[in-house]
């Protein structure tokens, strides 16, 4: 037991006062005899032990009004850790946390977790004692404050909550809370409660020992989780990811795609078909997985041929299960015509261990027959070549050991950069590290200065084999792709990073040395790139252009560099902004949309906006998971396309162990379900008591009082 007010017992000194008129009342009694005073001395006598008695029940009752006041108001409590009984406890102040995560959705085939949670809600509102207040939270990647301050008008928030529907965010708990914790700042006395109505997913609980922490500095503050009927995790067999494996994607070229599927459960998954369709065509490719274990991952490669050039929208799926959002799982991507690719080398007509040699068949990996039809256009050239082109319809240029340049073809090859276009340099044997570093055009421009070249010592320096930090290099991140920790040089160029005062320019490792020193770097210049690696792209100092990887790596290095091919933007998670650059005679024109939530047909979209002189597709509503494709009238093609896209831990149904909630602590009780822990001891607050007995107990004081009175 203890006192939610313990500073209002100093009233109990009250108690003094009762006391102190009793003694005082008796030292003022003046003895006066008188002649006939001697005929009532017997009868005083005989009835003075009875007036002791009554002043003394006077003092005894006027003293335990004094301290059952005092309790009253320090709000005395029995079993202060124990679980607030909602219904016959009196008014409370409370915060409803409903999370509203994409986990939330699954069914039982009658409700979903988020309907359930919802009733248990409801039902503890209709429970609350008349004067209670109450705000509602609706927990998803960002808190809604949706009735943001307690309020007592309880039917409002029964039907705000009956309206809120489930989201495929993830959900972060601890947010939710803190912002609880705020709102219930400025109610002092009250009594105060966070519910909290989860399938307590563990995903959602990241910092328990931060939400402890909050919790200790509130120790008014009641946390309860409640259990609406879904504390134990259940099997999920889900996409967990969808990406481009080719660099570059062409029209009427095959491109593969990555896909993951993932067993959140605790039985193998056998014979589950996986399929991928383009847009909403059937699909196109299919894989059986004979078996996946519980616990694992499985990445199996699928190939589209798209027909033209555009936007495309991808949708890989799986059998239907009891969590329907992770299902399916799309992409959105950008499918190129052609692309031209200029590779400056000393000797452009050199056909052997030379750099444009090993640059031009990586990146044309087809045979010489076909070479006409490959969408990729490559020039090999001289240094002087870039003193006079129109380097505008490159897309991308490759300096492949070149000594120098001149001003003229560095000037034009900045403003190429600068404007959009992309670099990529190899510096070999020819090269002189002060030719670049100290060029005051190209120096600026390079993501790095170039040191002395190692001499050949005899030992090979191998690149990282694990943890790629880069997209470019991000694909072997995952073992099945292979592995780039055999490719081997005796002789590079140490590379030192420039110092930039622009985060967004900033250079980026691509891949280290396995002694942590940079292999490949990129920067952003202008509007353009530029990638430096530490060593030529021929034999005479490694191994690369001859690695089984190295066709792959500069494939996706090309999509990496192509312009306006970068699928970040086209991938979003719930609730993003989408926002795309367009053909400016677009400027104006009305969109219609094909969303997840029209059912494949096009819905009015707004129109395609003008901003800063561009026009651009822009879409706020991006909620649901699921493909976007958005249409000019007048023209068959999607003019822009992106995908909404789940975060991978929503899942994995597992739930917070019971255990690890508990670390919030006696002070913040929690609520479970009866059939996974014991019901907590009921928390009693007896001011009500206190109050009344002391009423009680004044009315009994008036009454003797008034019959003492009487002459006796």
């Amino acid at each position: 037991m203890t006192f939610l007010a313990p500073a209002v017992l100093a009233g109990a000194a009250a108690i003094a006062a009762p006391i102190a008129i009793h003694l005082l009342n008796k030292t003022r009694v003046k003895v006066v005899r008188w002649a006939a005073m001697r005929f009532l001395q017997d009868s005083v006598k005989k009835n003075q032990r009875r007036l002791q008695i009554e002043d003394l029940i006077l003092l005894l009752l006027r003293c335990l009004l004094i301290i059952l006041l005092a309790l009253a108001f320090a709000r005395f409590v029995l079993n202060p850790g124990g679980a607030l009984d909602s219904a016959g406890s009196g008014p409370v102040v409370a915060v409803i946390i409903l999370d509203q995560s994409a986990s939330m959705g699954q069914s039982d085939g009658f409700q979903t977790r988020f309907d359930k949670a919802r009733d248990a809600a409801a039902k503890r509102i209709s429970e609350m004692d008349a004067g209670s207040q109450v705000a509602l939270f609706l927990a998803g990647s960002r808190v809604n404050q949706v009735i943001p301050r307690p309020v007592t008008n309880l039917p409002l928030v029964r039907r705000t909550l009956d309206v809120a529907a489930p989201t495929d965010q993830v959900s972060d708990m601890g947010a939710g809370i803190r912002l609880a914790l705020d709102a219930l700042k400025p109610f002092a006395g009250s009594r105060k409660e966070i519910l909290v109505f989860s399938d307590n997913q563990a995903s959602a609980w990241p910092d328990i020992e931060k939400i402890q922490s909050w919790l200790n500095e509130s120790a008014d503050v009641e946390l309860q989780v409640v259990d609406p009927g879904a504390m134990a995790g259940e099997d999920n067999l889900a996409i967990t990811a969808l990406r481009q494996e080719s660099g570059v994607l062409a029209a009427d070229q095959l491109s593969g795609f990555l896909l993951e599927v993932s067993n959140f459960g605790t039985v193998p998954a056998s014979g589950v078909r996986v399929t991928l369709a383009v847009d909403d065509g059937p699909p196109v490719d299919e894989v059986v997985l004979e078996n996946l274990e519980p616990g694992a991952s499985r990445t199996i490669r699928m190939n589209v041929r798209f027909p033209h050039p555009g936007f495309f929208t991808l949708r890989a799926g799986i059998p239907a299960d009891r969590l329907p959002v992770d299902n399916e799982r799309a992409i959105a991507v950008r499918v190129i015509e052609n692309m031209n690719v200029a590779i400056v080398t000393a000797d452009p007509k050199a056909k052997s261990r030379r750099d444009g040699f090993f640059l031009a068949n990586a990146l044309m990996p087809v045979p010489v027959s076909r070479r006409a039809e490959y969408f990729l256009k490559i020039e090999t050239v001289a240094p002087d070549w870039l003193a006079s082109a129109d380097l505008s319809r490159q897309a991308v240029i490759f300096l492949a050991n070149v000594p120098k340049l001149d001003a003229t073809a560095a000037k034009n090859l900045e403003t190429y950069v600068r404007e959009g276009g992309s670099l990529v340099i190899f510096p070999g044997a020819e090269v002189q590290p002060a030719a670049y570093n100290e060029d005051p055009i190209l120096g600026p421009m390079l993501p790095a200065r170039l040191g002395n070249p190692t001499p050949p010592d005899g030992k090979a320096l191998a690149w990282q084999g694990s943890d790629y930090p880069h997209p470019v290099t991000a694909l072997w991140n995952d073992p099945a792709n292979g592995n780039l920790g055999t490719i081997r040089t005796t002789k590079h160029f140490p590379l030192t990073l420039a110092s930039t005062k622009d985060s967004a320019s900033a250079p980026r490792i691509i891949v280290n040395y396995t002694d942590g020193t940079p292999a490949a770097i990129e920067t952003a210049y202008g509007q353009g790139r530029v990638v430096l690696f530490s060593g030529p792209a021929s034999t005479d100092w490694s191994n690369l252009p001859i690695h089984p990887n190295f066709v792959p790596l500069l494939q996706r290095l090309l999509g990496f560099l192509a312009p306006d091919a970068d699928s970040n933007a086209l991938a979003l998670e719930p609730g993003g902004i989408f926002q795309l650059k367009v053909s400016p005679d677009l400027a104006g024109r009305e969109l219609t949309a094909i969303t997840p939530a029209s059912d494949g047909n096009p819905r009015p979209a707004g129109k395609v906006e003008l901003v800063n002189q561009e026009a651009v597709v822009r879409s706020r509503d991006t909620a649901k998971t699921g493909s976007y494709r958005f249409f000019v009238s007048g023209l068959e093609a999607p003019v822009a396309a992106f995908a909404v896209q789940l975060d991978a831990k929503e899942s994995d149904l597992q739930t917070l162990a019971l255990e690890k909630l508990a670390v919030l602590g006696s002070d913040t009780p929690m609520a479970a379900n009866d059939a996974v822990t014991p019901p907590a001891p009921v928390r009693r607050e007896l001011w009500i008591f206190f109050l009344s007995a002391a009423f009680v107990v004044a009315l009994i004081e008036m009454g003797l009082a008034h019959r003492f009175s009487f002459s006796k």
